[in-house]
């Protein structure tokens, strides 16, 4: 699976479980457009994620850690988890 493939999934899933449909977005963008994101056809630019983020209700950062769970086919927690121990290192580094 490739990354706009694994995108794809989680954002669909999230749209389902949020009990969302593709007009639902029409806000942000065209249903048409979601569904090319839905099959990996089209990758977002950082302003329309957001705004895809904000009608499903998650920060960009959370819906990131489910691609990446998607992706890599760990547990969002795992994903987390070393989201986590990075950014630790980077406050250290910082100090």
């Amino acid at each position: 699976m490739d990354y706009e493939q694994a995108f794809g999934l989680a954002f669909a899933r999230l749209r389902q479980a949020r009990k969302l449909t593709q007009e639902d977005f029409g806000s942000v963008v065209t249903d048409r457009y979601i569904r090319k994101l839905e099959t990996g056809k089209a990758s977002p630019t950082i302003s329309t994620l957001r705004g895809l983020c904000s009608v499903l209700g998650v920060s960009p950062v959370t819906f990131l850690a489910l691609v990446e769970a998607e992706y890599f086919e760990v547990s969002p927690g795992q994903v987390i988890s070393l989201v986590t121990e990075q950014l630790g290192e980077i406050e250290q580094a910082r100090r």
